[in-house]
Parts: C-alpha cells; sequence; structure tokens
C-alpha cells in the first residue's frame, strides 16, 4: 500500500509537472503565433507562387512604387517652394523690387506713335516695314502682323464700279501684291473686298497659307490711304485667333487714318 501511494504521487507530481510549462508556453506563443499568421498570409485563400498570387503581389509592388514617386514628387515641389521663398526674402532684404530699367521691355509703339495693341510685342523692323509677334492670354504666341508703306496715293478712292481704287491706286494692283506674297509663301488668297473702317474705305484681301506641319493659316492684308500714302496692315495668325487679330488690325488701321506721320517707303513692285 506505500509503495502504491508512493508511486502515485511520484506520477501525480510529474504530470503536474509537465502540463504547467506546456500551459504558460501557449498562454505566452498565441499572441506571437496570431501576429507571425497575419503578417505571412497577405491574400487569404490564394496559394503561394500562383497565376493569382503572382497578380496580387506585381499590384501590390506597383503600388508601393507609385506611393514612393508622389513621395519624392511632394518632397522635390516643397524643396522648390522653400528655395524660392528663401530667394524672396533674400531679394527682399536686398531692396531688389523689380528688373533694372534697362533690362525692361520697351512699349510697342505703332508708325502713328500710338500704342500697339495688347500682346504685340516689336520684332524685326527694317526701312520698309515694321514686324511684331502677337500673342494671347497664357503668353503662347498665336501670331504675327507687320505695318508696311506700300506706296504713294495718287488719287481719290472710288469703291464701286469696276476701276476701283484706294487712293488713286487700282486694287487689282494691291490684290496682285497679296497673291504674288501668297505664291513665295506657299499660300492661296481667298477673297477681297472692300469695307469702312474709322469712315474711311479700307481694301480687305482675305488669304490663307500652309505650314510645314500641314498646319493652315489665316491672313489678312489691309491696305488704307492716309496722308498721302498707301498703307498695308498685314496679320497671319491661327484660324482661332483670326478673329481676334482682324479686330485688333483695324484698331491699328484706324490709329495710322487718325495719325498720319511720315514713315518708311516702298515702292510698288510690278511684275
Amino acid at each position: 500500500m506505500v509503495v502504491r501511494a508512493i508511486a502515485l504521487s511520484i506520477a501525480l507530481l510529474i504530470g503536474v509537472g509537465t502540463m504547467i510549462p506546456l500551459a504558460t508556453e501557449y498562454a505566452e506563443a498565441g499572441a506571437k503565433k496570431t501576429k507571425r499568421y497575419k503578417k505571412k498570409r497577405n491574400w487569404k485563400g490564394v496559394k503561394k507562387y500562383s497565376k493569382r498570387w503572382w497578380q496580387l503581389y506585381r499590384a501590390q509592388e506597383r503600388r508601393k512604387k507609385a506611393m514612393a514617386q508622389r513621395r519624392r514628387a511632394l518632397r522635390l515641389r516643397q524643396l522648390r517652394l522653400a528655395r524660392a521663398r528663401q530667394l524672396r526674402e533674400q531679394n527682399a532684404q536686398a531692396g531688389v523690387k523689380s528688373a533694372p530699367a534697362s533690362t525692361a521691355k520697351k512699349a510697342a509703339v505703332l508708325p502713328s506713335g500710338d500704342p500697339a495693341p495688347q500682346g504685340w510685342t516689336p520684332s524685326e523692323t527694317s526701312n520698309s516695314e515694321v514686324k511684331f509677334r502677337v500673342t494671347g492670354n497664357s503668353g503662347a504666341e498665336v501670331g504675327s502682323a507687320s505695318i508696311s508703306v506700300v506706296g504713294p496715293a495718287t488719287g481719290e478712292t472710288v469703291a464701286t464700279g469696276r476701276n476701283r481704287t484706294l487712293g488713286g491706286v487700282p486694287t487689282t494692283s494691291l490684290r496682285r501684291e497679296v497673291i504674288n506674297r501668297m505664291v513665295r509663301e506657299n499660300g492661296w488668297v481667298v477673297n477681297d473686298y472692300q469695307k469702312e473702317v474709322g469712315g474711311k474705305t479700307v481694301y480687305v484681301v482675305v488669304a490663307q497659307s500652309q505650314e510645314g506641319s500641314g498646319r493652315v493659316q489665316s491672313r489678312l492684308f489691309y491696305f488704307t490711304e492716309a496722308g498721302g500714302r498707301i498703307y498695308s496692315v498685314a496679320a497671319n495668325a491661327s484660324t482661332d485667333a483670326a478673329e481676334r487679330l482682324a479686330e485688333e488690325s483695324e484698331k491699328v488701321i484706324e490709329s495710322i487714318q487718325s495719325r498720319p506721320r511720315p514713315a518708311q517707303q516702298a515702292a510698288m513692285r510690278e511684275d
């Protein structure tokens, strides 16, 4: 009996001693196993290295790459803004408020002495022609314009009949001037007519030309008499800016008519 009791006690002690460490290990490792499981299994029900698994993996890598690019772009923008802010502060401390007067753009002036329309910037100028670049509201160039003296007026303007004239110069001669120019510049004449601008008769020739890229440009040629001379205002613009340039060209015509001044002369070319 005593031996049996001792054996039973020893067996009980061994069992309790074995169960306590096992219970403690499971209790402490339960959270860790769950955490490792969640970290390892990103996509439930998807077999690792299967086709679907690779699809999800590549999509995840693309998202990571896009996120990294956005972070880099944001960081670069922040650096640029900080640099610009620092430059403004340095300029303010140095008292730099504007560019020197010598580097400021000169205001565009018409041959009449009036200011040119907004967006007209002086370009090439010769003894026979004044040229302008025309920019839109965004600052991009939308066309060009030029003002020149075609020749002296020789008489009165005749707006009706077969022998129409402008300042005594036949409109057929002015139209031939435009045709010759369009032949040189890969263009063609579309229409011609006379209209009143500023209370005086103006002869208008409408033409088109084609750029190397194939885009068609609208060409307008205005002829008016002022101060004993025949002036030409030529405008070249894309089709979407043609209407605006036509309105500005007519304002230039009115300026030339109202304040005639001696200007550069160009002889009439004859074929």
